[in-house]
């Protein structure tokens, strides 16, 4: 009997543990001074990335007022690709809940090939030379994902739109603007 509950109880533990994974949380990053946007660096195990956001988009803190998924949802998308991240890198969002909310991870060892051939939307709706743009819905929300390799590995930016406040277009507008206009050096 002893036994039995000792088992149960590590095994709640285990559930507890990988279940419980929060990716709605300030990540660190640093900021980069001298820019129009505003610039952070987001840092990976294998290097870092400048990345420019607009002036709206906040960092330090969560307000789970403007948060419109859940860590359920976000575990949902993550398993379009089979491969597992090595970190998150980035959790941001605006104070106006019509605009996206956005993660990043990091893919260690992982190159563009990798994604493709692990991810469950077959053909990308955009290929760059060290890029990817993956567009879905899933649950009701309108998905981008950006993908971008570095020398040891693959930085993925998941951007969530909240359909029921924002146009498909209005958020293809914003995105396009964040991840082409100010950040083309991204894929140059």
């Amino acid at each position: 009997m002893k036994k039995t509950i000792s088992h149960i109880f590590i095994l709640t533990l285990l559930f507890l543990t990988f279940s419980c994974t929060s990716y709605i949380k300030p990540i660190h990053t640093e900021p980069v001074s001298g820019s129009e946007n505003i610039t952070r660096k987001l840092i990976f195990q294998d290097g870092t990335l400048d990345v420019n956001f607009y002036g709206d988009y906040i960092f330090d803190k969560v307000d789970k007022n403007l948060i419109f998924f859940t860590n359920k949802d976000i575990s949902g998308m993550l398993s379009n690709l089979t491969i597992k991240p090595s970190s998150q890198i980035l959790f941001t969002y605006t104070k106006s809940s019509i605009y996206n909310n956005m993660l990043g991870f990091y893919y260690a060892g992982k190159n563009l090939t990798d994604i493709k051939n692990n991810f469950s939307v077959k053909t990308p709706e955009k290929e760059m030379q060290n890029g990817l743009l993956y567009t879905y819905e899933y649950k009701g929300y309108y998905i981008m994902e950006f993908y971008r390799e570095q020398e040891k590995g693959v930085v993925r930016f998941i951007s969530v739109n909240n359909s029921a406040k924002q146009s498909v277009e209005k958020f293809r507008l914003e995105n396009n603007n964040v991840f082409f206009d100010i950040n083309a050096q991204l894929w140059n």
